[in-house]
């Protein structure tokens, strides 16, 4: 069945005109993009008999001096975005997006793609290069 999931990504991935033998990751599952200095990381993996699929893209550190101001600013943006959400780990930013496989066509997973690299691209706080 994962495979069925596997495969459905990997049209999604051809159709934004990628290779997807290209962007596999090291382990089934993975796919590891690139959208100008962004990287998007797809994942698809079983849960508690769930098929999930997963988008993140790391954007930047938190900031050493006002954190609690700018995850404020995190939150409010939220708000207005669609289908993604900015997220906290270990004082890292990502935009990430988590769902259930049965729940995505090909066209979705093409919309959270396209998403998540104008999101990243959008995102003004983060450091030029």
């Amino acid at each position: 069945m994962i495979e069925t999931y596997y495969k459905l990504v990997e049209e999604s991935i051809a159709a934004l005109g990628l290779t997807a033998e290209e962007t596999r990751g090291d382990q089934p599952g993975q796919w590891n993009l690139k959208k100008g200095k962004f990287d998007i990381m797809v994942d698809v993996w079983e849960q508690e008999n769930q098929f999930l699929f997963q988008v993140v893209c790391p954007l930047c550190s938190l900031p050493d001096e006002n954190k609690e101001g700018f995850m404020n600013f995190l939150l409010q943006k939220n708000y207005g975005m669609s289908a993604m959400a900015y997220s906290i780990m270990e004082e890292s930013v990502f935009l990430k997006h988590t769902t259930e496989m049965k729940e995505l066509s090909k066209e979705n997973i093409i919309t959270l793609l396209t998403k998540t690299a104008f999101y990243a691209e959008q995102s003004s706080f983060v450091p030029a290069d």
